[in-house]
């Protein structure tokens, strides 16, 4: 038997013994297999992407996803993110997926929206011709599959994903929660900002830094920048924009009234 065939041998035998639950304290050495550092999840929770290509896959199409970007005919090969929770989700721990994204961008969708929805990660797709694609527009990608139907929220939207990790939503959110907004608006507007925004624009210190830091760019006061943002908003987000960032569709007008009312007592709260 040549190095080649030990080495192969070698590592079959160690991603058995991880899928069947033996494999998590194991060290890793410098060889070939060195890659697989945290397989399939850390204590942290976060989960290796070669993880993934070990789940059964198949080809499928998303209605949701091609009435999202004004596309027709996508194909993605997906796997379950159903099967990955129940295959490694320890002992409900954690209660959300956290989505850390190639281009600083970070979506999270709970474990009740996975197995509610029934939500896939693609790791490849196959756009029409002619597809005018972005370039944030790469696997691994969330998809809502054609027999589930899911609210539309940007979050169901998340793409370029580099790495997978479990959290919990209140740790995760608890920077924004200990605020005391004071009206109505605001918590609805807080849970929009959650929903479709916080992926891009950070706040206290956790979501996505993509985007504009919100609370310096604009002044929310009474009066102030707040029409500015909305007009900001429509030019950026509009559904026809270049980089293919239609928030329009999630983010009505009575919705980002809400999201300025939020803004302006977090603004206010700091």
């Amino acid at each position: 038997m040549d190095l080649t065939d030990l080495i192969r041998k070698k590592l079959s035998l160690f991603i058995l013994l991880i899928f069947m639950g033996l494999g998590q304290g194991c060290s890793h050495g410098s060889g070939d297999d060195s890659h697989l550092q945290d397989f399939p999840f850390s204590s942290e929770g976060r989960v290796h992407p070669q993880v993934l290509e070990h789940l059964r896959a198949e080809w499928i199409a998303s209605a949701y996803f091609d009435r999202g970007m004004h596309y027709e005919a996508s194909q993605f090969r997906a796997v379950g993110l159903t099967e990955l929770v129940r295959k490694f989700h320890p002992e409900e721990r954690w209660d959300a997926v956290l989505l850390d994204c190639q281009d600083d961008y970070q979506g999270i969708i709970s474990i009740d929206d996975i197995l509610k929805y029934d939500l896939r990660l693609a790791l490849e797709m196959k756009l029409a011709p002619n597809t005018q694609r972005p370039g944030w527009l790469n696997p691994m990608v969330v998809i809502v599959p054609d027999h589930k139907q899911a609210p539309r929220l940007e979050r169901f939207m998340t793409a370029n994903i580099r790495e997978l990790r479990f959290v919990r939503l209140s740790e995760y959110y608890a920077p924004l929660d200990t605020v005391a907004l004071e009206s109505m608006h605001a918590h609805r507007g807080g849970q929009a900002f959650k929903d479709n925004c916080l992926f891009c624009h950070s706040l206290k210190g956790i979501g996505g830094n993509k985007g504009t830091d919100l609370l310096k760019a604009y002044n929310f006061a009474k009066g102030a920048d707040g029409p500015r943002f909305k007009k900001d908003f429509a030019a950026f987000h509009h559904k026809d924009n270049a980089d293919k960032q239609d928030m329009e569709q999630f983010v009505d007008t009575d919705t980002l009234r809400r999201i300025v009312v939020f803004l302006r007592e977090m603004q206010d709260s700091v």
